[in-house]
């Protein structure tokens, strides 16, 4: 069974609400507002740019580290499998103001997919086999995500960061 992980936009009402009805989101995540701008699709490739952004595998406290953080997770399925966390729209602002002082070039000198095998990154073996042909893989989702956490900081939103 392969991982993959959404962020997906949310107010803070939205938070509250789900924090409080985790059985609800599900229906919102996947279902409510526009596709297109309200959720972000790393595929497989969310442990690797991660690993771009931050430069270690699973960090919490870099404001650049919201795709594999770790965190209180809801709505867990009975697979122990699924779920979300939350991001709070503080958090998304400092990642946001993070990501925007970080070029694309940056993150693609960044790439090594040796050093994402030591630090046993997701489709490591993957990405040590394609060599440099799987970077742009991994960096398909940064202009949306780039778009979707400026967004989110100007209105003042958070997100749900969903597995699935």
């Amino acid at each position: 069974m392969s991982m993959v992980i959404y962020l997906r936009r949310a107010t803070a009402a939205d938070i509250a609400r789900l924090t409080d009805s985790p059985s609800d989101f599900e229906r919102f995540a996947f279902e409510d507002g526009d596709q297109a701008d309200d959720i972000v699709d790393f595929d497989k490739a969310w442990d690797a740019l991660d690993f771009l952004l931050t430069g270690t595998p699973r960090t919490t406290d870099d404001p650049l580290a919201i795709i594999a953080a770790d965190g209180e997770l809801f709505g867990v399925d009975e697979h122990g499998f699924g779920g979300f966390s939350i991001i709070s729209p503080d958090r998304m602002a400092a990642f946001a103001r993070a990501l925007e002082a970080v070029s694309d070039e940056q993150l693609a000198a960044r790439y090594d997919p040796a050093a994402m095998e030591r630090e046993d990154i997701y489709l490591a073996d993957f990405f040590v086999e394609e060599g440099a042909d799987a970077l742009d893989y991994i960096l398909q989702g940064v202009p949306a995500l780039r778009r979707f956490a400026a967004s989110c900081a100007a209105k003042g939103e958070g997100a749900l960061r969903i597995l699935a």
